[in-house]
């Protein structure tokens, strides 16, 4: 599968360190572990592979066409 590319215009810019996209997952078990989780512009869902092992609701927004396509066939 192939990777998306940053768009400008959307002011793009992804996270690509699986260390630091785990590290800040990681942040969301404290204070509150029941709340859910809202990740704005998952990208490729370098963050969204970890935030979905969590034993928390999840939602993506994620309004770029491209990214929507790679996250649904990367993370069904």
């Amino acid at each position: 599968m192939k990777q998306v590319r940053p768009k400008k215009n959307l002011g793009q810019h992804f996270l690509v360190d699986l260390d630091i996209a785990k590290r800040i997952a990681d942040t969301v078990d404290e204070p509150c572990p029941a709340l859910p989780v809202l990740e704005v512009g998952p990208g490729m869902g370098v963050m969204t592979q970890f935030l979905v092992e969590k034993p928390r609701p999840l939602k993506v927004v994620e309004i770029d066409r491209e990214s929507v396509a790679y996250l649904k066939n990367a993370l069904p």
